[in-house]
């Protein structure tokens, strides 16, 4: 199977790096569109594709993924000869942008839209997606396979994708932010600031493994960790007394909004 990227920003390098390595997609198949000559060229030499920068080169593939910013569909689309992706399997992980206008856009297309996150880097990714009509059966177990090979995957509702863009979408900086913000106050109380990352790093991703692997609620995980009158009971009342929950609900919500937004 031939693949084109049109957009090869940071999580096109990594879908294609997971791709390759997992053989799913050979090197001699796989293009990558980007109008960066010094991005093309950093591409090129660490996966060893093509590229090139004609997004109408790239959309001759079997499989197109769409990897541009939701504001320069419109461009890249006016690049494109009239049909060129019709009959087409087409990716789109875009931010925002709806089955409905991508279907408009790439008339014959048969799509799926993607919300991958940048975590596929290391193979922990997590994606979700939904199919339009006219993609097939064997369209989405084909995408399903190829999201795999980075992570865990999801199929939802395309009415849930900007809650989705938001949380796992967006997520890995608000993640970021709040381990960012107690590896500082560990830093104001003695350590450095590689050996609280570490240890902020390390318990996040711990906690986040044994939440999953022994599927436990976060509730239950905080009240094995809480002892009475103990130092995490300390801490969680001064987490209790804040409006960490309100701010934390906004952030999402802002967050879902935006993707609202670039849609229209």
């Amino acid at each position: 199977m031939t693949t084109g990227f049109i957009g090869a920003g940071k999580m096109a390098e990594a879908m294609m790096s997971a791709w390759l390595k997992a053989g799913m997609v050979a090197a001699r198949g796989l293009v990558a569109a980007d109008t960066d000559e010094a991005r093309r060229r950093a591409i090129g030499e660490r996966l060893g594709v093509r590229t090139t920068a004609s997004n109408a080169e790239a959309a001759t593939a079997e499989l197109v993924v769409l990897a541009v910013k939701p504001q320069q569909l419109d461009g890249v689309i006016q690049e494109l000869p009239a049909g060129a992706l019709a009959g087409r399997l087409v990716l789109s992980i875009m931010a925002g942008k709806r089955t409905e206008s991508l279907q408009k856009a790439m008339p014959g297309a048969r799509i799926v839209r993607v919300m991958p996150n940048l975590p596929c880097v290391v193979g922990e990714g997590m994606s979700a997606f939904c199919a339009a009509a006219g993609a097939s059966d064997e369209d989405v177990a084909r995408v399903r396979a190829l999201l795999g090979a980075f992570g865990k995957v999801i199929e939802l509702p395309e009415d849930r994708f900007d809650v989705v863009t938001a949380l796992s979408g967006s997520g890995p900086a608000f993640f970021a932010y709040v381990l960012d913000r107690l590896a500082g106050s560990a830093v104001a109380q003695g350590l450095s600031r590689d050996e609280a990352l570490l240890l902020a790093g390390q318990t996040m991703l711990g906690t986040a493994r044994l939440l999953l692997e022994q599927g436990t609620d976060p509730k239950a995980l905080i009240a094995s960790v809480a002892s009475a009158k103990g130092t995490t009971a300390a801490g969680l009342a001064v987490l209790d007394a804040s409006d960490v929950g309100a701010v934390l609900k906004r952030t999402l919500a802002a967050a879902a909004q935006r993707s609202r937004e670039l849609n229209s």
